[in-house]
């Protein structure tokens, strides 16, 4: 893992060498007993985790837009706009998100990933 000391800094990197495609790497950023809880369902321990990244690499996601980095304590969240081959065969370009780490001893304890929904319409 990169020399990260802070968790902000640390999603930075992990996003970096997620972009990459570098799986061993993505490893480091998580603790054994990490969680991801995603859309499809929750991803608990190494192999799992390890199966999530590969589906998303399969998929050919990637962030297009970092929007926002917010950070309080062990905890980061990013707001950011993806894209991927299942998402374009949806027919739709991107879609807007926010993931939420936590950190434990330096290490991605849980990490959430969800959709953030634009309002179409005032007052509703």
């Amino acid at each position: 893992m990169a020399d990260v000391t802070e968790p902000q800094q640390a999603v930075q990197a992990y996003l970096q060498v997620f972009d990459r495609r570098d799986l061993p790497g993505c490893m480091e950023f998580f603790a054994d007993d990490a969680a991801i809880n995603f859309i499809t369902g929750v991803y608990r321990g190494r192999q799992a985790i390890e199966e999530w990244h590969r589906d998303r690499f399969a998929a050919d996601v990637h962030v297009t837009r970092l929007e926002e980095v917010r950070a309080k304590g062990d905890q980061v969240s990013v707001d950011a706009v993806v894209t991927s081959k299942v998402l374009k065969m949806w027919r739709f370009n991107s879609v807007a998100g926010t993931a939420t780490f936590t950190f434990r001893e330096g290490k991605i304890k849980d990490a959430k990933f969800g959709l953030r929904a634009a309002i179409p319409f005032e007052g509703w």
